[in-house]
């Protein structure tokens, strides 16, 4: 979008706030990281695109909204600094604190089910900020996980400071509904039956409705709905408006989680989702009381936990020096669709139906992130119902929306160093051919392996393939892709440490870090430390595949048998996540070999978002098929055959399972690559070596 002046980094808006670094830019409005000059603070500035600056009717309901997020006097609700209109451009504004943290929803999928005691501090703290917004007249209607922050509080004896984000699309009660048929409706998994009827009576209750949902997702890690694992709109809609409601400990027990429920949740949470709203409690603070009698007299148990301890930041490598990791905006911009009927219909019966993402955590520091309450849509106040599955428990795919970004600080050693950028989720095209995230890859004749490589001699043997139609993961399988699969039982938890030939302890030692699971701020790096079964078990879920070695090499070079997936430029920073001076750096640090690819810093000294470097993709839209993760293939390692053939496949048995494209400790060029090839036993849990998944074009996406 074009911005209403030029904010590059040092650039001053509205007198008081220079620019650190752009963080996201959607179709409402773009969001920035500034130094408030009066103050010394970083704080976060959201603009309006300047398209809708001269609308007044979205000029008027900005600054309403604003104006009433602010008027909520709760420690739980994000602070708004100040707002106002520009001067200059004319650009209305919103300039909000930052937050470190993590988003409740990132909390659960970090620590599994909550225990009560926990459950009921997070609900005190959010009916806190509910009740004083009921007060001001907003009811928030988007109510779900991952509108919760959870901060490092400043009162010692406290967990965490939970917040609630996304006032900024609230319903102003005294507005009715009649005025415009753009109204956030809520997220299809927290939404309550009233908010599907365009004349439905929103008020405090509608937020009750959410929280009970809540509750039973932060005790048993799972969707009360059936159809939340589903595809289909109309079905979650019945379930909701229609179907005779199970109890609680009825659904808790048909997904064996039924241990996860205290005595007496049963009838707190049917009252929490009446359908009637009259017979629901009628505001938060009512439910927040009921539900904390029913762990009064269960020992105190502690999960969930935000301290300064595990996001200090003294411990930042030399190569990250150079600012923040941007992590995942916590709020959304609702997709216009079409008006909104006056009961909510459904487009088609597959439209998908899980809740909105929180955009896919961009580049994060661990745990120490700066949220923007107000979504950049939401600068327009308008928004439609959002039919997307939500990326926390489902594989990575094209998400429906943008939105406020969050920013962090500086890396520790055990994080990826800092990028100057934000982070956009590469997004692939439709095509009725293949799974959703995955890139239609056409076939054709290829030549295999490489004869200038002479100090590679596995390579060398060049002969010629065909290779048919496939579809192939546009990015390497990510940590949030692989702990939905964990969360179902289908796959094995990757180890927390690194395990292969020839390792030393030192090595153990100063690589272990680097695993990404189970690390909320690398939600959407590459899983890694993860052997050949579990890479196989994961596609295999996903009615996928690892790709042959012979698929692999063709996405990566194309029949015109390009060096690297972009073409036959050297390797250099802004094509790929490789050792360049930042990982030197770190080598150096940790008493490691030095070496390096090039001299340029990359911005990452461990693995990155999938998808951060666009320059690196192949001309069909394949990411990172040089640098940030090796991958495994389906093939045994072994000798090339000479001979031509139809979609080869590595030998019948052997030792070592082929590992393709290079990572983010790759020293030498040839180790990226299209033509290398390494074999590795298959139970190597390697800090460098991930995987994606393939399929055949008629394959049904899950």
């Amino acid at each position: 979008m074009s911005l209403p002046q030029n904010l590059g980094p040092g650039a001053t808006f509205a007198r008081d706030f220079r620019i650190v670094r752009p963080l996201r830019a959607g179709g409402m409005g773009a969001v920035y990281v500034v130094d408030q000059l009066s103050t010394g603070k970083q704080r976060a500035l959201k603009l309006m695109a300047p398209e809708l600056v001269h609308n007044p009717e979205v000029r008027e309901r900005f600054v309403r909204e604003a104006r009433a997020a602010a008027n909520i006097e709760s420690d739980h609700v994000v602070e708004t600094v100040t707002a106002g209109v520009d001067e200059e451009t004319g650009a209305p504004y919103i300039v909000m604190e930052l937050l470190r943290g993590e988003e409740l929803a990132d909390a659960v999928i970090r620590t599994g089910p909550l225990p009560v005691s926990d459950v009921a501090e997070v609900l005190e703290q959010v009916g806190h900020a509910l009740e004083q917004a009921h007060r001001t007249g907003l009811v928030h209607r988007d109510l779900k996980p991952e509108n919760i922050f959870l901060c490092v509080s400043k009162r010692r004896e406290a967990p965490f400071t939970a917040k609630v984000l996304d006032f900024g699309i609230a319903k102003l009660v005294a507005d009715g509904m009649q005025k415009t048929g753009t109204q956030p409706l809520g997220s299809p998994l927290y939404m309550s039956p009233e908010q599907t009827d365009r004349k439905g009576r929103i008020c405090p209750a509608t937020d009750v409705w959410a929280l009970g949902l809540i509750a039973f997702y932060l005790l048993t890690g799972r969707s009360y709905w059936r159809e939340a694992e589903g595809d289909s709109l109309q079905i979650l809609l019945r379930e909701i408006i229609v179907d005779p409601l199970s109890t609680a400990s009825e659904r808790a027990t048909e997904m064996g989680v039924q241990d996860k429920l205290p005595a007496g949740f049963d009838a707190w949470f049917a009252r929490c989702v009446e359908r009637d709203i009259d017979k629901r409690f009628a505001e938060a603070g009512a439910a927040v009381q009921a539900f904390a009698q029913l762990g009064a007299s269960l020992p105190r148990e502690r999960k969930l936990v935000i301290s300064t301890q595990s996001i200090d930041a003294s411990s930042v490598p030399a190569a990250s020096t150079g600012g923040g990791l941007e992590t995942a905006p916590t709020a959304y911009i609702p997709e216009v669709t079409a008006p909104t009927p006056d009961r909510l219909t459904t487009g088609s019966a597959a439209a998908s139906v899980r809740s909105a993402p929180s955009s896919p955590p961009t580049k994060r520091s661990p745990a120490i992130f700066a949220v923007v309450a107000l979504g950049v849509g939401a600068l327009a106040g308008g928004a439609h119902f959002l039919l997307k599955r939500p990326e926390r428990t489902a594989s990575s795919s094209a998400p429906a929306v943008t939105s406020a970004p969050v920013v962090g600080a500086t890396a520790s050693a055990s994080a990826s160093a800092v990028a100057t950028t934000s982070y956009t989720p590469p997004v692939a095209p439709t095509d009725p051919r293949c799974q959703a995230g995955m890139i239609f890859q056409e076939g054709g004749m290829t030549v295999m392996g490489a004869k200038d490589m002479p100090d590679y001699t596995e390579a060398r043997a060049t002969h010629e393939a065909q290779i048919s139609p496939y579809c192939l993961d546009q990015t390497e399988v990510t940590v949030r892709a692989y702990e939905a699969c964990v969360k179902e039982g289908k796959c094995e938890r990757t180890p927390d440490d690194v395990d292969y030939e020839g390792i030393t302890d030192q090595a153990k030692a100063a690589y272990k870090p680097f695993c990404n699971a189970r690390k909320a701020d690398r939600m959407d790096h590459p899983i890694n430390c993860v052997d050949w079964d579990m890479a196989t078990k994961y596609c295999a879920w996903k009615g996928a595949r690892l790709p042959t070695e012979a698929e692999w090499e063709f996405a990566a070079r194309g029949s015109e048998q390009r060096d690297y997936p972009w073409g036959s430029d050297t390797p250099l920073a802004k094509n790929l996540n490789a050792a360049g001076k930042e990982f030197a750096a770190w080598s150096e640090k940790n008493g490691m070999k030095p070496g390096q690819m090039h001299e340029e810093d990359d911005g990452f000294v461990g693995t990155s978002p999938v998808g951060s470097f666009p320059a690196g993709a192949t001309p069909a839209g394949v990411h990172d098929m040089a640098g940030n993760v090796f991958e495994w293939t389906a093939d045994w390692f072994g000798p090339y055959s000479p001979a031509r053939a139809v979609d080869p496949k590595g030998p019948a048995a052997g030792e070592k399972r082929v590992a393709r494209g290079g990572a983010f400790n790759a020293k030498d060029a040839t180790w990226v690559r299209a033509a290398y090839r390494w074999g590795n036993v298959p139970h190597t849990y390697n800090h460098g070596i991930g995987f994606r998944c393939a399929a055949a074009p008629s394959a049904a996406a899950k």
